[in-house]
């Protein structure tokens, strides 16, 4: 707390935070943290102590040992996340936070990462309380799983938003030396799908692999949890859900770059089909790794429906901005309830259906609106 740069971001970010969404985090308490610390048995009197006390705690039990409770738990805390990198990344473009891109990229990268930590992880209070009082539930009800591995999700969380913040304030101050680096790839070859890809190779790396952290880490979380559910399509189905909203923000990043760099796209001879076409393989080649691993780890039975849900999902966001355009905070709301209702779904294991529904609504999203 000692560095200068970290009470700054306190001030400037953290507290302005707070402040942009109080009444968003009381309505957050009274709907889900009351029911969480204690509920109460009716009819108690042919229950022993321990099996009221056990009742009593039974949601927040759930959360650590059940499929559903731990994708709640996942999900909030990704929610939350999304919702404070739009927050900060559009209070980083005000005017009043300008002084930001000329004092803090003075600095070294790993202070810079080390104070945007601090504060990301200031602003994850609230989740992070929740998460440890679900630990200490765990722990004396003998869940030790998931309550092990909820900090170190939480550290990869911080650790993502740190480094999406810092990647945003030094993309502005890029030498002009290093905005066509990619001199080894000039010989390549480059459909017209592919450009995005280019683009995140030479400005969004770093956006890129903080979206595969998140994804390996969410799919480490949930296959530890259920280590004898590895075949189990709803299990792999919320693993590509998770891993399908990990990628919106690359998805929104590609709806930006179509629309500022590609605009002359839409004079070229290329029918609804074939955009359709060339969005699948945009969105199959940004999420290849995690296609490859639910196919290997679920195979034909299970891994083929989850493995089609992440794609179906991930070209339906992609989708969901020809009816939103580039307005992140419209965009994140639909995101947040596709989630919801696609996991709700998806635990009646339908994702077979959920998968190829998908893929048709990205389909008439884009004949509709394009």
């Amino acid at each position: 707390m000692k560095n200068a740069l970290t009470r700054v971001l306190l001030k400037v970010v953290a507290r302005g935070f707070y402040q942009a969404h109080t009444g968003g985090l009381i309505s957050l308490f009274l709907l889900v943290f009351v029911n969480f610390f204690y509920t109460r048995v009716p009819n108690q009197a042919h229950l022993t102590p321990a099996q009221i006390t056990q009742s009593g705690f039974g949601l927040v039990i759930a959360s650590v040992s059940e499929l559903l409770g731990v994708a709640a738990l996942l999900g909030i805390g990704l929610l939350y996340s999304l919702k404070s990198w739009h927050y900060v990344a559009g209070r980083l473009k005000s005017a009043d936070a300008q002084f930001l891109v000329y004092s803090s990229t003075a600095l070294p990268w790993r202070q810079q990462l080390l104070a945007w930590a601090v504060v990301q992880g200031v602003i994850l209070l609230p989740v992070s309380g929740m998460y440890l009082y679900a630990m200490v539930v765990g722990l004396v009800f003998h869940h030790w799983l998931v309550p092990a591995l909820l900090p170190i999700y939480l550290l990869l969380l911080a650790g993502a938003g740190a480094g999406y913040y810092t990647c945003l304030l030094n993309a502005t101050v890029v030498k002009p030396g290093k905005v066509a680096g990619l001199a080894w790839a000039r010989h390549w070859p480059k459909p017209f799908f592919s450009l995005f890809l280019y683009e995140v190779i030479a400005k969004k790396r770093v956006a890129y692999l903080l979206t595969k952290a998140a994804s390996v880490a969410s799919v480490a979380l949930l296959l530890l949890a259920f280590p004898d559910a590895r075949t189990d399509v709803r299990v792999l189905g919320l693993v590509a859900l998770c891993c399908a909203v990990g990628h919106s923000i690359l998805a929104f990043q590609a709806g930006e770059f179509e629309r500022f760099y590609l605009p002359f796209g839409r004079n070229l001879p290329y029918g609804r089909r074939q955009v359709f076409g060339q969005q699948v393989l945009l969105c199959s080649m940004l999420a290849l790794p995690e296609l490859v691993g639910l196919l290997a780890v679920g195979q034909a039975g299970a891994g083929l429906p989850a493995a089609g849900l992440l794609l179906g999902v991930l070209l339906l966001l992609r989708s969901l901005l020809y009816y939103t355009g580039q307005h992140m905070a419209t965009y994140l709301r639909l995101v947040v309830g596709l989630f919801l209702g696609l996991l709700l779904a998806n635990l009646f294991g339908l994702t077979a259906l959920l998968a190829l529904g998908s893929a048709l609504a990205a389909g008439g999203l884009l004949y509709r609106y394009r």
